[in-house]
C-alpha cells in the first residue's frame, strides 16, 4: 500500500477497506480510548497524584482509632444529612450498626450542608444527631466530605427539566464525591440512583448498595399521563420526556449489587423498574424502645393524656399541613359547643428560610382567615427529641396527611407513644404500619382496612385489631369519587368520629399499638435486617473480589 494514511480522502477509504470495515475500525478504535482513558483515570483517582483526594489523610487519622490494617471506607451519598427528617434517622442508625459492626470500620459522609452559608461544622451535625435521634456515635471513625455543587441537585437550580437536571446533577455530585475520597463500599441513603453508573465507571469494582425511600419516576406517573382526556402537543413530549427516562432509570438497576427499600409501596416499584428478585424490606428505625419505655427515661409515669392531636412533621407542602388545619377549621365549625374540642399541635423542623416563610404563612393563615383560635393550634419548629418525646406522651392522636407517604416514620412514632394515628389511607401507612395486629392472633386478616373501620364506627367497641384510622380526600391525585366515599371519611369527618370514641377504647388501643411497635419498627429490628441484609452481603463481596 502506497502512500500515507493522511494521503487518503474518504471514498478511497471507502473503495479501500469498505465502508463496514471502517465504520467497525473507528468504534474499535472509540471503545479502546474510552477504556483506556477510563483505567487511567481510575489509577489517577486512587493516586497519590490526584491533588483533590482527602484519603490519604483520612487513613492516618483513622490509623489512630483503629489501626493501619484493614481499614474499611464506608461511603455514605447523602448531600442533605443534617436535613433532621426519617431519611436522615435511616442514615444515622445505619452508620451506628456498621461502626458497632467491625472497629475496623470507617464512615465517610459526602455532604453539601457546609457550604450553603450556615455555620454548620461537624462537631454541629453530630450534635444535633444526638440532640434529636438520640444516638449517640463514635466521632473518630466519622469522616465528611464538604460537597461544593451540591446545588446541582436541588430542583430550584433545575426550573425546567427538573428530572434530567437533578440526574445530571447527582452525577457531577458523585464525580466530586469520587474524586475526594473513593470508599471501598458506596451506599446511596438518600435516593440519587443516577450516581451508580457514575460510581461503577470511574472506581475499582466496589459494592454499590442502595436504600430507596421511594422511586423517582414510577409507572403510576406515566399512566395518568396516559389517562388524560384531552393530550396537548405539550403532554405528548412530556410522556415522551418521561418515557426516555424511565428507560434510562430501568438501566441503572445493573449497577447495583444490595438493593433496600423502606416500606412495601416502595418494593413493589423498585421491584418492577429493576426486575430485581432480590430486592429487600428494611422498616426505617423508629426508635419505639425509647418512646415505649417512658418510665425508665424519665423516672415516673406517665400522666394523664390530655385532648390533643399532634402532626409531626417536616414544614413542606406535601405534608400537607394546610389540608388538616383546613378540615380541623371545618370540624370546629360543626362540632356542638357543648363538646370540648380537641388541640391542634405542629411539630417539625425547618431547613431553609423557605421552610421558616412556609411556616409563617401557616400561622397567619389559621389566624386570619380560618379564624381558628390561638389557644386551640400552635406550631412548635426544631424541638429536640426529649421535647417530641414529651408531646408525644401527653397527646391522644397523631395524625399524618400526605398522600402516598412512602413509609411514615413518624406515624410509628405515634403507636410507640401510645398514641391513636389518624392517617392518608395510602402506601406505606395503608399497607405497612396502620395494620390490623392482635398479639394472640397469628392467621392475616384478610378483610380490607375500609370495611374494619366501618365495622368500628358501626359499634365503638374495641375488637381486638385495630390500630388507627384512615380517611381520604377529594384533592388526592387518586380519588375515585364513585368507591372512595362510600369507603372512608374525610379528614373533617374524621375528627368527628374521633370525638366519639370513649376512654376504654383509647386506652386498650393505645396498649396494643405499644407492643405491635415493637414487635414490627424497634432499632433492634433495624440493627439486625442492616446486619443480614447489607453488612453480611458487603462482607461476601469483598472477600470475593480479593479472591477474584
Amino acid at each position: 500500500m502506497d502512500g500515507s494514511w493522511t494521503g487518503y480522502n474518504f471514498k478511497e477509504l471507502k473503495s479501500h477497506f469498505g465502508f463496514k470495515k471502517y465504520a467497525v475500525s473507528c468504534l474499535l478504535l472509540l471503545y479502546v480510548l474510552i477504556k483506556g482513558s477510563t483505567w487511567i483515570f481510575r489509577q489517577w483517582v486512587y493516586s497519590n497524584l490526584n491533588p483533590f483526594s482527602k484519603k490519604a489523610s483520612l487513613l492516618k487519622r483513622a490509623a489512630s482509632s483503629c489501626g493501619e490494617k484493614d481499614i474499611k471506607f464506608f461511603g455514605f451519598f447523602h448531600p442533605y444529612c443534617n436535613a433532621g427528617g426519617g431519611g436522615e434517622k435511616v442514615l444515622w442508625k445505619a452508620i451506628d450498626i456498621t461502626l458497632r459492626k467491625d472497629a475496623k470500620n470507617i464512615i465517610v459522609i459526602y455532604s453539601g450542608d457546609f457550604v450553603d452559608g450556615r455555620n454548620v461544622t461537624p462537631e454541629n451535625i453530630l450534635s444535633d444527631v444526638k440532640l434529636k435521634f438520640d444516638y449517640d456515635l463514635d466521632s473518630d471513625r466519622i469522616f465528611f466530605i464538604s460537597l461544593k455543587l451540591r446545588y446541582l441537585v436541588d430542583s430550584s437550580t433545575w426550573k425546567h427539566f427538573t428530572l434530567i437536571g437533578q440526574a445530571i446533577g447527582s452525577m457531577m455530585l458523585a464525580f466530586e464525591s469520587i474524586i475526594k475520597c473513593p470508599p471501598d463500599v458506596w451506599i446511596d441513603s438518600m435516593g440519587y440512583p443516577f450516581s451508580y453508573p457514575v460510581v461503577a465507571r470511574f472506581l475499582k469494582r466496589i459494592p454499590i448498595v442502595t436504600y430507596t425511600h421511594y422511586p423517582i419516576m414510577s409507572k403510576d406517573m406515566l399512566n395518568k399521563l396516559y389517562k388524560m382526556p384531552k393530550k396537548s402537543i405539550k403532554v405528548y413530549g412530556k410522556i415522551l420526556y418521561w418515557k426516555i427516562f424511565m428507560l434510562i432509570y430501568q438501566s441503572i438497576g445493573s449497577k447495583i449489587d444490595i438493593v433496600i427499600t423502606n416500606s412495601t409501596w416502595t418494593n413493589n416499584h423498585i421491584r418492577q423498574i429493576w426486575s430485581s428478585n432480590t430486592c429487600k424490606i428494611i422498616y426505617p428505625p423508629c426508635s419505639t424502645e425509647k418512646l415505649v419505655d417512658w418510665k425508665q427515661k424519665f423516672g415516673g409515669p406517665r400522666g394523664e393524656r390530655l385532648n390533643q392531636a399532634i402532626v409531626l412533621a417536616q414544614f413542606r407542602p406535601e405534608k400537607r399541613h394546610k389540608l388538616i388545619i383546613q378540615s380541623y377549621a371545618t370540624f370546629l365549625k360543626k362540632l356542638p359547643e357543648s363538646i370540648q374540642p380537641v388541640k391542634l399541635i405542629m411539630v417539625g423542623s425547618t431547613r431553609s428560610k423557605q421552610d421558616e416563610d412556609y411556616v409563617k404563612s401557616l400561622q397567619d393563615w389559621s389566624e386570619n382567615d380560618l379564624k381558628i383560635p390561638k389557644d386551640l393550634i400552635s406550631f412548635q419548629k426544631n424541638l429536640s427529641f426529649d421535647k417530641v418525646e414529651i408531646l408525644l406522651n401527653k397527646s391522644t392522636f397523631g395524625i399524618n396527611a400526605m398522600w402516598n407517604e412512602h413509609f411514615g416514620i413518624a406515624i410509628v412514632e405515634y403507636m410507640a407513644s401510645g398514641l391513636i394515628p389518624i392517617v392518608h389511607a395510602s402506601a406505606g401507612p395503608l399497607l405497612d404500619i396502620v395494620i390490623p395486629w392482635s398479639p394472640n392472633a397469628d392467621a392475616k386478616i384478610l378483610k380490607p382496612q375500609w370495611e374494619l373501620q366501618k365495622e368500628y364506627f358501626a359499634t365503638f367497641k374495641d375488637d381486638g385489631k385495630t390500630t388507627g384510622f384512615f380517611f381520604k380526600e377529594e384533592s388526592d391525585p387518586d380519588y375515585n369519587p364513585t368507591k372512595d366515599p362510600l369507603r372512608y371519611p374525610d379528614l373533617s369527618e374524621l375528627f368527628q368520629q374521633m370525638m366519639k370514641l370513649d376512654d376504654d377504647c383509647v386506652r386498650v388501643m393505645s396498649a396494643r399499638n405499644q407492643q405491635y411497635s415493637l414487635y414490627r419498627f424497634s432499632d433492634l429490628k433495624f440493627d439486625k435486617d442492616w446486619e443480614d441484609f447489607v453488612l453480611n452481603p458487603i462482607d461476601k463481596l469483598l472477600d470475593e473480589e480479593e479472591r477474584g
